[in-house]
């Protein structure tokens, strides 16, 4: 089974808030949350003060796109989300911080950037659960699918064909089914489900739940 993950980026509470509230009832298990310092991207988003507030039954994903991931770890710890991923372009000591989540029985996953090539995790893939390869700059929502990531998948896939491989960044029907045809397990779609005026509905939550229903028969027969 391939996991439809709404991810969140969110700039003010009030929009975070808004987002999680409406999204929550609708998605299966996992649910992102992106966290951006303005200084690994340009934009920033919200931070542990307000992400530690809300509860879920959800599983939490927390994805920090930032450049000094020491400083962020520990206030999402206190969250128990289910997994945490960190960019491995700015992991200064990655084996320390895997030891430090396992302690903690959180997941721990490592993204790439869109120019990221697979190789930075030869000698990590074998001591991670996920890998999140990143087909948009990151940071921003609503940005085109670079379509050389796909090919990332069959080369992750090579080093360790148990990985559990994310996709995050311009996905909407079609691109989904390839990113699964490839052999994603994951994807994380944020603008299609969250900021999509195209699709019909007459509230925000029915929005919400016909583009996850759109996503999940695009992939279907997969």
């Amino acid at each position: 089974m391939v996991d439809i993950i709404p991810a969140i980026l969110s700039s003010t509470r009030d929009d975070f808030h808004r987002r999680f509230k409406a999204v929550e009832p609708y998605t299966d298990e996992w649910l992102q949350i992106d966290i951006v310092d303005g200084k690994f991207a340009p934009s920033k988003t919200v931070g542990p003060e307000v992400v530690t507030k809300f509860r879920t039954a959800r599983k939490l994903e927390i994805q920090l796109m930032v450049n000094f991931i020491e400083d962020w770890i520990d206030p999402f710890v206190k969250a128990k989300p289910a997994r945490i991923i960190v960019p491995v372009e700015t992991s200064r000591d990655p084996i320390g911080l895997i030891k430090h989540l396992r302690r903690h029985n959180i997941q721990v996953g490592f993204s790439l950037n869109p120019h990221t090539p697979t190789e930075r995790m030869q000698h990590l893939i074998d001591k991670v659960d996920s890998v999140l390869l990143l087909s948009v700059m990151p940071g921003f929502q609503g940005q085109h699918f670079a379509q050389g990531v796909l090919k990332k998948i069959p080369e992750l896939r090579e080093m360790r064909p148990d990985v559990y491989i994310e996709v995050d960044g311009g996905i909407q029907p079609g691109i989904a089914r390839k990113c699964v045809e490839m052999g994603a397990n994951g994807l994380c779609v944020g603008s299609y489900i969250l900021k999509n005026d195209k699709v019909e509905g007459t509230t925000y939550g029915e929005k919400i739940q016909r583009a996850i229903s759109i996503l999940k028969e695009d992939i279907r027969e997969v």
